[in-house]
């Protein structure tokens, strides 16, 4: 009732700024609000007019307290199954298992031969035979007999000490770029050997080897002097043994050949037909 009233003294005002003179009676006191016109009953209120427009939103209220825990809810239905997984690592072998009982099996290939066994007793010793005719007897002799020499010092490092000359060679081939004798026929050998140390070296040496062996040696120490050594020996050779000499330090020679190697045969072997 009093929002009518409000709305009907406002229309009113709105008619006096018009220049219309209007007056309302209160209808609690039954009395006329204005000299000129006799108390009238009340209008028809009006329609209500639109609402006016959203006023700009607040601000952001604080945050709520958490609400209290809910309820467990349903379970689930099964998932799918899922995708196969890697093979995992090959399982160390189990024990072994009892054997079992079959047939025997095929023989199997000869083995290796064993060892040898211990050598038997002597056997008895049989009669003396029958002496056979006599043959020749054929000495088989051979001349071998070389002397080389050098013309020139020798100051580089080598395995054997090679040679210039040739001053005598029968019944053999020596290899003068070597210094190497080969023996072509076994028997007793006698050989010599003599160099001069060069005043330069401290000390020189040279060594007579038979294939990789050590048969004797010669020595000259002494710094700034000339000083000749020499050695000697009687060697048992066979086919295709190797003499020569091992030199170390420098060695002095030239046209005078203060440098030489000789060597022959002293006797052979002995054949009989």
């Amino acid at each position: 009732m009093m929002q009518r009233v409000k709305q009907l003294i406002l229309f009113l005002a709105v008619l006096n700024l018009m220049g219309i003179n209007a007056s309302v009676t209160s209808p609690e006191e039954g009395m006329s609000t204005g000299p000129c016109c006799p108390v009238s009953p009340a209008g028809i209120p009006g329609i209500p007019g639109n609402p006016g427009p959203y006023g700009p939103a607040g601000s952001k209220g604080d945050m709520g307290s958490p609400g209290d825990v809910g309820m467990h809810g349903a379970k689930g239905d099964k998932g799918s199954d899922g995708l196969n997984g890697e093979r995992g690592a090959t399982g160390e072998p189990g024990q072994k298992g009892e054997q079992g009982v079959g047939q025997p099996g095929k023989q199997g290939p000869q083995g290796l031969p064993g060892i040898a066994g211990l050598m038997g007793e002597r056997g008895v010793r049989g009669p003396v035979g029958l002496k056979g005719q006599k043959g020749d007897c054929v000495e088989r002799t051979q001349r071998v007999a070389f002397t080389v020499v050098r013309n020139t010092d020798f100051t580089t490092s080598s395995t054997s000490l090679p040679f210039d000359r040739k001053l005598f060679e029968q019944g053999t081939h020596f290899d003068l770029p070597t210094g190497t004798f080969t023996c072509n026929m076994t028997g007793i050998y006698v050989f010599m050997f003599s160099f001069l140390k060069l005043s330069s070296s401290s000390s020189s040496y040279a060594t007579l080897m038979k294939n990789d062996n050590i048969i004797v040696r010669g020595y000259a120490s002494g710094a700034g002097s000339y000083l000749q050594a020499s050695n000697s020996a009687v060697v048992f050779l066979q086919e295709g043994d190797r003499v020569f000499l091992r030199p170390v330090g420098s060695l002095h020679s030239n046209s005078y050949h203060y440098t030489s190697f000789s060597g022959f045969l002293l006797y052979g072997e002995i054949a009989t037909n």
